[in-house]
């Protein structure tokens, strides 16, 4: 009778010892969350971090005029993913803008960014008139 007794008190703590892990696992836990970026955050600080090693924009505004535009010193970027990359450039003092310029500064813009290992950029170009 000695020995039912002992083992019904060992499978009854071992009862409530199991219960209060348990509730105790399964207690809210203090720490902060694990907060993960979104790739494309992530992808986009990377660049930003690419153009300025690189010296993209001013490569850009060298080449700019070199050709014979006249770019502003500012140029904007939006990066949202490899795929979409949006460059805008402003360009002073331009008599004629029309497709073949567009194309042009699109190959310039093109070149550079093969040449330093970026992701093709859509160019979008905004005229400031300065008179």
């Amino acid at each position: 009778m000695r020995g039912l007794i002992k083992g019904l008190f060992v499978i009854f703590s071992l009862i409530i010892i199991t219960a209060a892990l348990i509730k105790y696992n399964n207690q809210p836990s203090f720490e902060r969350p694990i907060v993960q970026k979104n790739p494309d955050t992530n992808y986009a600080d990377e660049i930003g971090e690419k153009l300025q090693n690189t010296n993209f924009t001013q490569k850009i505004i060298v080449a700019l005029r070199a050709a014979g535009y006249f770019p502003d010193s500012m140029i904007g970027y939006l990066i949202e993913s490899p795929n979409n990359q949006v460059i805008t450039i402003q360009l002073h003092n331009l008599d004629k803008f029309d497709k073949s310029t567009e194309s042009e500064i699109q190959n310039i813009v093109n070149s550079i960014a093969e040449n330093n290992d970026f992701q093709l950029f859509i160019v979008n170009l905004k005229l400031i008139d300065v008179h």
